[in-house]
């Protein structure tokens, strides 16, 4: 846990960017990846949750059960969060939807895959970086409205393993090949990056 340090109090929001690319580069160092198109918004809320699932054995010893052995046997990080901009982009993601002009054709696409970086910048407290080399988009929850506050629309970026092959690629000749990204095999869930934005 550490010692007592009130410079680790944090008050602060994620931004959170999406690419339809799984394995993009650039979410490793974020030059180019913190682009207005990128952008899923105005977060209000967000939290990440790692999702964890054991099995635990059991072995008898005197005639009562005692545990000797547990085990991770599924795993899993979401990132779930609430957006208060529902632009077309965003309606698109939350509806499952295609865009056709100015409508939106409801439940005609499949979730987006892609990269993301969600960056908590706080004036108080640490600033932190979680770089996602593969995940999903989806909707969670509703898109909630009142006339008394701002419309707001639930989100979910489920975190996926990112493998050998998850890159595709077009070579010179116009082969499709696999594109590696060493970094990302070593990390498939991605890293937070604790040092100072």
């Amino acid at each position: 846990m550490g010692t007592l340090d009130t410079g680790n109090y944090t008050i602060g929001m994620a931004e959170l960017y999406f690419n339809a690319t799984v394995g993009h580069a650039e979410v490793i160092n974020g030059t180019v990846f913190q682009t207005t198109a990128n952008n899923l918004g105005n977060i209000v809320t967000a939290g990440v949750t790692p999702e964890v699932t054991y099995v635990d054995h059991f072995r008898s010893k005197d005639g009562r059960k005692v545990k000797d052995k547990t085990v991770v046997n599924q795993k899993s990080v979401n990132v779930n969060f609430t957006f208060d901009e529902p632009n077309q982009a965003n309606l698109s993601k939350f509806f499952l939807g295609t865009q056709s002009g100015d409508d939106i054709r409801v439940l005609e696409n499949t979730l987006d895959e892609g990269a993301a970086q969600m960056m908590i910048k706080t004036d108080i407290g640490k600033d932190m970086i979680y770089r996602i080399p593969k995940c999903v988009i989806k909707p969670d929850g509703e898109y909630a409205m009142s006339d008394e506050d701002w419309h707001s629309i639930g989100m979910m970026l489920e975190v996926l393993e990112y493998q050998s092959g998850d890159n595709v690629g077009v070579d010179a000749s116009g082969t499709v090949v696999s594109i590696q990204n060493a970094s990302w095999l070593l990390s498939p869930y991605g890293f937070v990056d604790t040092t100072a934005l």
